[in-house]
Parts: C-alpha cells; structure tokens; sequence
C-alpha cells in the first residue's frame, strides 16, 4: 500500500503545485509566508516541514531563517523532493536541506527544532502513521516550539468541493475524514494551547499548538 501511495505522489509532483494553488485560493504564496508567521521563526532559527511535497513552505521559511538558521524538508516520495531540489538549486538556497524520510520515524534527535510545519497533507496520512507523525513532531521540538499546520476548508466553488468529497470518501477511514473537517481533537492530545483559524483566503485553514 505504501509503495502505491509513493508512487502516485511520485507522479503528483508534476501536478502538485498547480492544485495546491487551485483549491487553497492561494496564487501568490501568501499562505506560505503567513504559516511560517505564526511558526514564530526568527533569523538564525530552524524548521522542519513535514510532507514537504516540492518543498514549496520550507523554501520560504528558509528565507526567514536566513544564513544562519536551518530549514529542513522531508517526504517519502523521491518525485516530490526532486522537484523541491531543483527549486532549491535554482534560489541558490544554502540553509535549506531535503530529507527522504518516513514522516512517522523522523531520522533527527529529540529537540532539534524551533518549529515544524506541515500544509495541505496531514489529513492524507493514514490514521497510524498521522497520529505517529504528530508525536515525532513533537519530539522533535525544542521546548516551547509550535507545531503548526495548514489544511483546506471545505471549497465554495461546486466543481472542486465535488473533487474534495471525492477525495474524502477515497480516505476510506472514518476517522481521516472526521481529522478533516476538524483537527483540533486530534492535536490536542499532544501539544498544548492548540487553536484554530480561517485564513483571509477563505481556502485554509490554520491549526497550531505548542510544546511545554
């Protein structure tokens, strides 16, 4: 089953960008500047973007970083981080490293980092490997870290609300379905002071919490 999924992401990431863009409402990378606010990141801070697709957050937070911090992107499909690299390479980006990486068993020590990310993916994870994701991300965080993730709202315009209770109803699990049209049970079991917010799109939505 996991060898389908990578696959079909490996093909996605020709597509990838284009629909992100198409069901967020987001065309000029407003959202991903907006996330990577509210992470709280400062110059010379680090990141990591889970599922990070082709990478399109994780460039982002890593002009925020800057030349001193660290941003690293991980996804388990080789398609999506061939395309977040040659972004990467073409920025000439020097703070930002991609990862080939199960988001459930992340290869970093405990409290490595200043926040993570994670947008438009979570709620594809099967229910183990989500409810493992979000505590690898919260291991991962240094105290007093923000997790913080962005998913869709429920589209307005027919056409693609039809794509996205078709896309619901391919979950299969009652429970991935119940995570996407809300998330905040789910997170605060883990992390603490999680909150919810509609972005000025009217397309995301963003869910954060913290580490004590």
């Amino acid at each position: 089953m996991k060898r389908w999924r990578r696959k079909y992401y490996d093909i996605f990431s020709h597509f990838y960008d284009k629909i992100i863009s198409l069901h967020s409402g987001d065309k000029r990378a407003f959202l991903r500047e907006l996330l990577i606010k509210k992470t709280g990141l400062k110059p010379g801070g680090s990141l990591l973007d889970l599922c990070t697709g082709t990478g399109a957050v994780a460039i982002t937070a890593s002009r925020v970083a800057g030349k001193d911090g660290l941003v690293v992107g991980v996804d388990f499909s080789k398609g999506m981080l061939r395309k977040a690299c040659e972004k990467a390479q073409k920025l000439k980006t020097k703070n930002l490293y991609f990862v080939l990486s199960d988001v459930a068993r992340l290869p970093f020590a405990d409290e490595s980092f200043d926040a993570v990310t994670c947008s438009h993916a979570m709620y594809e994870l099967d229910p183990a490997t989500r409810n493992a994701a979000l505590k690898e991300a919260w291991r991962v965080l240094k105290p007093g870290g923000c997790f913080t993730m962005m998913e869709h709202c429920e589209p307005k315009h027919p056409f693609i609300r039809l794509l996205y209770y078709i896309r619901l109803a391919s979950m299969g699990s009652p429970e991935n379905r119940k995570f996407a049209r809300d998330e905040t049970p789910f997170l605060a079991r883990i992390f603490r002071n999680v909150s919810k917010e509609i972005t000025p799109t009217g397309g995301s939505k963003i869910i954060l919490g913290t580490k004590d």
